[in-house]
């Protein structure tokens, strides 16, 4: 019981900090730079709530402008009219960092999220090693990025919501990921799952599945905190 209350109490520290942070420098930001060195590509995660969105807090918190690439509904490697995927998404060139995110609408789309276990092999083998994030992963590397932060999914609303469907799924990708990026050097693995979720429920937007502001504030100042203490320098 005492080591449950004090993970408890961590991760709501956590929380709290990341929070606390967030909408403190959102507030007071500092001198912003003139050219964008991190770059964002992924899914909607990382474009709901426009000026609000995870990329924009993380520019904020960090002083310095993000190029944000990210497209609603993209899925890893198959662009559609909807939206590109977040490979084709990459623009090259010298990056600090490429922050990146995605693979819930390939579960979604592919498998409904039901019996994905090919679907996830696919998408990542168990060790960590082979598939269409690896792949994306060394591409990205390729075509110039520094560091690379892959960043992974929020837990479920634990409401019903729609992506409560896909926890089990994305749990076991994300842990793939994280394996991925231990493994690899230059590659970085950020957990969004300790600041939101369904300890969290004020955080989601009314549709159960993205963040609101206070979501968005959080997860980006998680990434920026991140950031800056691997990269302490910039």
């Amino acid at each position: 019981m005492t080591v449950t209350v004090s993970i408890a109490s961590r991760m709501a520290g956590l929380r709290a900090a990341c929070l606390s942070l967030a909408l403190a420098l959102m507030a007071a930001p500092g001198a912003v730079a003139a050219d964008p060195r991190i770059q964002i590509v992924g899914d909607s995660v990382m474009t709901w709530n426009g000026r609000n969105a995870i990329p924009e807090v993380m520019g904020r918190i960090l002083g310095e402008p993000v190029d944000n690439n990210a497209r609603a509904g993209a899925r890893l490697t198959r662009s559609s009219l909807i939206a590109r995927s977040v490979q084709a998404q990459f623009r090259r060139g010298s990056w600090d960092w490429v922050v990146v995110n995605g693979g819930a609408n390939d579960l979604n789309r592919d498998c409904g999220c039901n019996r994905c276990a090919a679907e996830i092999a696919a998408m990542i083998s168990e060790d960590g090693q082979r598939g269409t994030w690896p792949d994306l992963v060394a591409r990205l590397q390729a075509g110039g990025a520094a560091r690379v932060m892959i960043v992974g999914y929020y837990g479920p609303t634990g409401r019903g919501g729609r992506t409560d469907r896909c926890a089990d799924e994305l749990a076991i990708v994300d842990a793939r990921l994280a394996q991925l990026a231990a493994a690899r050097a230059g590659v970085h693995f950020v957990d969004a799952d300790p600041v939101m979720g369904p300890r969290t429920p004020q955080f989601f937007s009314s549709d159960l599945i993205h963040p609101n502001a206070q979501g968005s504030a959080a997860i980006g100042a998680l990434i920026a905190e991140t950031i800056a203490r691997i990269d302490p320098a910039r």
